[in-house]
C-alpha cells in the first residue's frame, strides 16, 4: 500500500472480497498488514509510538483485517497476515526510530534491542485479531541481516500471545526449506514453481509454497495454463502439500482481478473438490 490507497481505504469491501473467496472455494486467505512503504491497513498504537508518528498517521483508522478476518471465519476460510521481520525499508524515520540503520537502503541488518521492539508491534496485532487470524508470513528473514533463531522465536511466541493454534514461517528468500527451528510451515517462496515438489513435510515443518499465479508478483497476465496449474498443485496436495498463490488487487476495492479469480477457481475446484 502506498499514500493513495492509505487514503482511500474506506473504499475497501470486505464482503466483496471475501464472497468472491468463498465462491472460489479457496481454504485460507493472506492478506498484506504493510510492506516496504511505511503504510498500514490497520490500527496499531504501539508501532506509531516507537516510531514517532501520531495515531492513524501511518496506521489507519480502520481494521480492516478485522472486519475481513470476521467475513472470512463465516465462511470458514483460514485467514493468515504478512508482515516483514523488520520496520519498513522505505521509511528511514522509522527504522531509525526502532534503532536500525536510517542511513543504509532496502532491508537492514539486526542490532540488538530491535527484535524485543517489533515483538510488540505484532503482538498489539496478534492480540486484537485473536483466533481471527490462523497464520503469519514473515518476509526478510535472511541469514545476511542477522535475522536469528532468538529473533524468530520473539516473533513466534508475540504471534501465539493472541492465538497459542496460530503457525508462523521466516522466509530466508527464494527457496524450498525450513529455515528457522520457530517455523510452523515453510515460507516456501518460489519462481519458479515447478522445478519443486514436496509433500507433508520438510524438516520437521508443514511443506508448504508460496508463489504467483500471473507473470510475477502483482502482475496479472497468466503464465501458466489451468491444466499445468492443476498437475503441480495435485500432486503436491496428494502429499500433504500446501500451496499458496499470489493474485492481483483490484484497487481500491481490493477484489481479485477477474482473469486471476477464474484461474484460481479452477484451480482450487479441481484440486481441492476434484
Amino acid at each position: 500500500i502506498d499514500a493513495k490507497g492509505f487514503a482511500e481505504l474506506d473504499k475497501y469491501d470486505v464482503k466483496a472480497v471475501a464472497d468472491q473467496l468463498a465462491a472460489a472455494g479457496v481454504a485460507w486467505f493472506g492478506l498484506t498488514l504493510g510492506q516496504n512503504s511505511g503504510w498500514y491497513i490497520s490500527p496499531n498504537a504501539t508501532y506509531e509510538k516507537i516510531a514517532g508518528y501520531g495515531a492513524n498517521e501511518r496506521c489507519s483508522k480502520r481494521d480492516i483485517p478485522l472486519e475481513l478476518g470476521r467475513e472470512l471465519k463465516a465462511r470458514n476460510i483460514r485467514f493468515m497476515l504478512y508482515l516483514p521481520c523488520q520496520t519498513p525499508n522505505g521509511d528511514a524515520k522509522a527504522v531509525g526510530a526502532f534503532g536500525l540503520d536510517a542511513a543504509a537502503h532496502g532491508d537492514r541488518k539486526f542490532v540488538p534491542g530491535f527484535s524485543e521492539k517489533w515483538a510488540s508491534v505484532i503482538e498489539e496485532w496478534s492480540v486484537r485479531y485473536g483466533d481471527l487470524v490462523s497464520g503469519w508470513w514473515f518476509d526478510g528473514g535472511y541469514e545476511w541481516s542477522r535475522f536469528s533463531e532468538a529473533d524468530a522465536a520473539r516473533d513466534a511466541a508475540a504471534v501465539k500471545k493472541g492465538n497459542p493454534h496460530a503457525v508462523v514461517a521466516f522466509n530466508p528468500g527464494v527457496c524450498f526449506k525450513r529455515a528457522k527451528a520457530a517455523d510452523d510451515y515453510t515460507a516456501g517462496e518460489l519462481d519458479e514453481p515447478f522445478k519443486v515438489s514436496f509433500g507433508r513435510w520438510a524438516d520437521g515443518a508443514q511443506g508448504h509454497a508460496l508463489t504467483f499465479l500471473g507473470k510475477t508478483w502483482g502482475n496479472p497476465s497468466p503464465r501458466f495454463s489451468d491444466g499445468e496449474w492443476i498437475g503441480w498443485a495435485g500432486a503436491v496436495a496428494a502429499q500433504g502439500g500446501a500451496i499458496t498463490l499470489d493474485v492481483s488487487p483490484e484497487m481500491p476495492r481490493g477484489t481479485i482481478v477477474p482473469v486471476e479469480l477464474a484461474q484460481l477457481s479452477h484451480i482450487a475446484h479441481a484440486v481441492r473438490f476434484g
